[in-house]
């Protein structure tokens, strides 16, 4: 595997599950959230965390589907979209939606690991584009969202952060 590669798995974990230099990657956005914060659409996009969450499974799905590696992941529990309804807000399913987002996280890892780079260049008809284009959007995709989440209005955050006195 080539170094681009390496650096695209190591970019797409920091930003799903590790820190970043963009700040909180999204599961330590949205694992301390309760569920019904989780949930709270008053927010000032009317998007909810979950609905967030959801978002970023759903197209990190579409790539490990393509790559012929959904078997873990399959069947898909919410209806395919972007913004799925979100039929259960319980505490329970809020911690099943998380579970099965680290397990399509994971299964994106292992299959760009045991990618062919030279598919990088092949179509991607889903979103209009290359394979390559499609993982490379994955990580931002995922900070993205971290910063909609942590700017959308919920209490959780509105504490202000301890500042950084060192290292820059």
């Amino acid at each position: 595997m080539s170094n681009n590669l390496n650096l695209l798995l190591d970019m797409a974990d920091r930003e799903y599950r590790g820190h970043t230099f963009n700040g909180q990657s999204l599961m330590e956005t949205l694992r301390p959230l309760t569920a019904a914060e989780a949930a709270d659409r008053n927010t000032v996009e009317g998007y909810s965390a979950w609905d967030n969450l959801l978002h970023c499974v759903f197209f990190k799905y579409v790539v490990v589907r393509h790559l012929g590696a959904s078997g873990p992941c399959d069947p898909y529990p919410w209806k395919e979209g972007s913004f799925p309804p979100i039929p259960d807000i319980s505490d329970e399913a809020w911690k099943k939606a998380l579970d099965y987002s680290d397990l399509v996280h994971s299964t994106f890892l292992a299959a760009v690991r045991n990618l062919d780079e030279g598919r990088l260049g092949e179509p991607f008809p889903a979103w209009d584009c290359t394979l390559g284009e499609a993982l490379i959007w994955i990580p931002p995709h995922d900070a993205y969202h971290v910063a909609q989440v942590r700017s959308m209005g919920l209490a959780r955050f509105k504490k202000p952060r301890k500042p950084v006195t060192e290292g820059f």
